[in-house]
């Protein structure tokens, strides 16, 4: 990876990074994948929708990590060991 796009990619992950260059790169890379790409927007959107899914998921997922955590520390849920769950 070229150390541009190191430099655009290490922007997007950092949490304080302001809003209206985040939004930026973006339209940057949205741009960019449409300029050279020889795609279609109907045959890309459903990979970058796909990804945008899987980090809303993600996100939520740790959310709601943390809350059971922070739940069980406070004595408001019993701490046990996940069930296995078995098909037949």
């Amino acid at each position: 990876m070229p150390l541009s796009e190191a430099g655009t990619r290490a922007k997007l992950i950092n949490p304080g990074h302001n809003l209206n260059q985040l939004e930026d790169s973006l339209w940057a890379a949205a741009d960019n994948l449409r300029a050279n790409s020889k795609l279609t927007s109907s045959e890309y959107c459903m990979p970058v929708l796909g990804v945008i899914f899987l980090r809303h998921a993600a996100n939520r997922y740790e959310d709601a990590c943390r809350q059971i955590a922070e739940d069980q520390a406070a004595g408001r849920v019993a701490q046990r060991a996940a069930m296995k769950v078995t098909t037949s």
